[in-house]
């Protein structure tokens, strides 16, 4: 009996915790990776819990949590353009929503998939966040490569369409934008990671590149008269790369059917990795 109440507690302070956490998420709107981390692992843990019969659970107030944070976490996804995981959270939300109930399952059956939407929170985190810290390392990586010997930051993108929930023009620039010391002038650079080339339709590798992605960094350049180049790492990790190339963004933009071929990016390619104290502009 004191096991069941400890638990109990446990969970009530646990879930006194999480509603601060999505509170200053999503009313705040704070953009912190940490606080989303310990969010979605703390419902897996109460979804778990619940699965399981770990401890005695308020169902009612389980179903809020689920359903507020995979609204939150649909939303976030739908900005993101990740389209399958914005689908399946909303999906989620229907199901679990506490003001219309429109499934009368069995225990049972509310049991499997309490513990298949906590499995899936799991995978959720490890593969979406992962990939956005990789983007993170990288950056950092992009940037020791202009040293601050030669080079000024004049700008960086802040991502920020995430933090307000809506829209943020210059988070549709490219990454950086460096300044030359010796002479003034700019340099916009587009940092983008791979861990390895992927086989074409007609045998040679090379990655995808989306059109209107670089149609949009074109039209910036133009606007701003800066030229604009894709900074590709290839292979080992994002902060150290086995391969580097510095790349004019025109190349991406005429590749034929989007897909850049490694052919087409060797003339570019830092085979030394060295860092880049002049360049011409």
């Amino acid at each position: 009996m004191r096991r069941l109440v400890n638990y109990h507690f446990n969970q009530n302070l646990f879930g006194a915790v999480l509603s601060y956490d999505i509170l200053t998420l999503m009313i705040n709107k704070v953009k912190t990776e940490t606080l989303s981390y310990v969010v979605t692992f703390g419902i897996a843990y109460l979804l778990f819990g619940a699965g399981f019969g770990w401890f005695k659970t308020d169902l009612n107030l389980l179903r809020w949590y689920v359903s507020v944070w995979c609204l939150f976490l649909a939303i976030r996804t739908f900005i993101g353009k990740n389209f399958a995981w914005s689908s399946l959270f909303a999906v989620i939300l229907v199901i679990f929503n506490p003001l219309f109930r429109f499934f009368n399952y069995t225990k049972s059956a509310w049991q499997m998939l309490d513990i298949a939407t906590a499995i899936l929170l799991i995978i959720f985190v490890f593969n979406y966040y992962r990939r956005y810290a990789k983007g993170v390392r990288f950056e950092i990586y992009a940037s020791r490569l202009f040293p601050a010997s030669n080079w000024v930051i004049a700008d960086r993108t802040k991502d920020t369409s995430k933090k307000f929930g809506r829209l943020v023009e210059s988070d549709m620039h490219p990454d950086f934008v460096f300044r030359y010391i010796v002479t003034g002038k700019k340099l916009a650079v587009e940092c983008k990671f791979r861990s390895y080339f992927i086989l074409g339709k007609y045998g040679d590798k090379g990655i995808w590149w989306k059109k209107e992605q670089g149609e949009r960094y074109k039209k910036y350049g133009e606007v701003a008269n800066v030229p604009v180049y894709v900074l590709l790492g290839l292979g080992g990790t994002p902060s150290n790369p086995n391969r580097v190339f510095l790349c004019p963004l025109r190349v991406f933009n005429t590749a034929p059917y989007g897909f850049v071929t490694e052919k087409m990016l060797i003339p570019f390619e830092n085979t030394e990795k060295k860092q880049i104290f002049n360049f011409p502009l």
